[in-house]
Order: structure tokens, then sequence, then C-alpha cells
């Protein structure tokens, strides 16, 4: 539910920002423009909102996975390089 929220308001501000710089030049809102910014801003921020929280399960197995691994892939780069 806060994923959607939080979205939306990003997109929402994101939208007034536009709309308020495009005042500010005194030139009309291009949507197309308008509507990629607002789009692509939620889009954005759903995703880093969805990769940095921590409710997905899937996710924090998969981090436990990595982290138990992580020692025996540090053996493999032990030592001196010889070229």
């Amino acid at each position: 539910m806060t994923l959607a929220v939080v979205s939306v308001a990003v997109a929402l501000v994101s939208f007034i920002l536009y709309a308020l710089d495009r005042r500010s030049k005194e030139k009309p809102i291009v949507w197309p423009d308008a509507l990629k910014l607002t789009l692509f801003s939620g889009m954005i921020t759903s995703g880093v909102m969805f990769a940095t929280t921590s409710e997905i399960p899937v996710l924090t197995e998969t981090v436990q996975a990595v982290s138990e691994s992580l020692p025996s892939t540090q053996d493999m780069f032990v030592g001196t390089p010889t070229f």
C-alpha cells in the first residue's frame, strides 16, 4: 500500500514542479512530456521503494544466500596477481 501511495505522491509532485517550471518560463505545458515525466518518476520511485524495503521475503532469502557464500568467494581473490 505504501509503495503505491509514495509512487503516486512523487508522480504528482513531479507534475506540479514541471507545470510550475513551464509557467515560470511562460510556455504552455507539453502534455506528452508531462505524461512521460510523471509516469517515469512514479515508476522509478516504485522500483527504488521495492528494492529497498525489507518486507520482501524473496529479497531477504537472496541476501542471506549471498552473504553465506561470500567468504568462499573472497578466498578466490586473496593474494597478489601474477601476470
